[in-house]
């Protein structure tokens, strides 16, 4: 053992909790989640081809009330449409004008952390098992599929954009349409991100996560799933951790389940967009899922806890201020993208090499055996340090990852030292 190393189960529990982001929490309120999914079902539909020139129905009469509802915040965020023509394909039947509603709160720096839902819905005709995909007004009042996630979003719009709370990361507060003709709203925005070159450290995307009663009758208000795809040290992994740790500590007795798979088995959310263009990203849904609600217009604001949607915005709300107030994660891969870490001199030691984070008091260096699913050991070392010698810990044989923290002892997400694919080699025969 490591002389200074400490044994840890979940690295974070047990650590003080930063009043700022009590404060955020406190200021989540039920009764307003409640009012907002009872607007977003009275819309009726809000299928991405309905109507946009009705004032009370729609999507279009939908988007607007976002928009509206993001900019009555206050000042502090930049409110606007993020907007596309779509021509027909897939599910889309006719060229289309899609518009993100995108709020966000500016940061000190430019690294940026999402928190999504979609406003967008769908239902199949009452009776019928199939869609009618060019059948845009019919009934779908989606209140939780996915007016859950996008009162959830609005909500933590409200709270962080009306708090004096100075973020190091710039947030920003997404509702997406599109996504149930197949992500599109997502893969256009995370598209145009990609190409832009933009630093987005985190996304955090909630679909469905305001039910507690599932289709068998079973029930659970004490947890909410959240996938992650892999493999088991991905950035999307190392984001899933930092969710359950942080919500252990912020709003225990509400379990974070991960689950690893990128989504439900087969299926895919706006956070999938993130993924494939090389972002860290996760889906929180709720724990019983009711499949006989979703996609009809039996999805109505009875079948939406507002109580448990709360809980649910308030582990959104510690991971991401959390991830916010902290500093960047430390780069552990060098310029030719592999890992900064080699055998120390005697061959039998582990040698982490990292750069140096700004705003870094302190670093952690935690590891766990090669086939362990969660850090087993942790190390802190003082902030100026940027290399540091395990002996005795062969790195054929044990996993490692570095973070940065705060003064305040809030900390980054764990950067881990991944070995990168190896180069396939051809053989000629002759």
């Amino acid at each position: 053992m490591v002389a200074g190393t400490l044994i840890v189960t979940n690295p974070l529990v047990g650590q003080s909790v930063d009043s700022r982001v009590v404060a955020l929490l406190n200021e989540i309120s039920v009764e307003r989640l409640a009012t907002t999914i009872d607007t977003l079902a009275g819309f009726g539909t809000r299928h991405t081809l309905s109507q946009t020139d009705s004032p009370t129905a729609g999507i279009g009469a939908a988007r607007q009330w976002i928009f509206d509802r993001f900019r009555s915040t206050g000042p502090r965020l930049q409110v606007s449409f993020d907007t596309y023509r779509v021509a027909p394909q897939g599910r889309i039947t006719r060229e289309v004008e899609l518009r993100n509603v995108v709020a966000v709160l500016p940061g000190r720096s430019a690294r940026r952390i999402y928190v999504s839902g979609h406003y967008d819905t769908v239902a199949r005709p009452e009776g019928s098992n199939r869609f009618e995909w060019e059948n845009a007004d019919l009934p779908a009042p989606g209140a939780n599929d996915d007016g859950s996630g996008t009162a959830l979003v609005l909500e933590l719009a409200r709270v962080f954009g009306a708090s004096d709370v100075e973020f190091d990361a710039t947030l920003v507060f997404i509702a997406f349409a599109g996504e149930e003709e197949g992500l599109i709203g997502a893969t256009l925005h995370a598209t145009r991100a990609a190409e832009e070159k933009v630093p987005i450290d985190a996304m955090f995307n909630n679909d469905i996560v305001g039910g507690v009663i599932g289709g068998d009758g079973s029930a659970d208000s004490r947890s909410v799933r959240v996938f992650s795809e892999g493999p088991a040290d991905s950035p999307s992994r190392q984001l899933a951790r930092h969710i359950r740790d942080v919500a252990a500590r912020y709003v225990p007795g509400h379990e974070v389940r991960l689950v690893a798979r990128a989504d439900r088995f087969g299926r895919g959310g706006d956070h999938t967009a993130f993924n494939q263009r090389g972002y860290p990203g996760v889906r929180f849904t709720e724990s019983r899922e009711n499949y006989g609600r979703q996609h009809t217009v039996a999805d109505t604001p009875a079948g939406v806890s507002a109580e448990y949607l709360a809980r649910n915005a308030r582990v959104n709300a510690a991971g991401i201020a959390s991830l916010a107030l902290a500093p960047a994660s430390p780069l552990v891969m060098s310029d030719r993208g592999r890992p900064m870490l080699r055998r120390g001199t005697t061959g039998y030691d582990a040698t982490l090499t990292w750069r140096e984070v700004p705003g870094a008091t302190a670093y952690r260096i935690v590891w766990r055996r090669g086939w362990a699913l969660d850090w087993e050991f942790e190390r802190i070392v003082p902030g100026g340090t940027t290399e540091l010698t395990l002996p005795s810990v062969s790195i054929d044989d044990y996993i490692f990852g570095v973070a940065a923290v705060d003064q305040a002892g809030l900390s980054s997400l764990v950067a881990a030292y991944v070995n990168p694919p190896r180069r396939r080699v051809e053989i000629q025969t002759r």
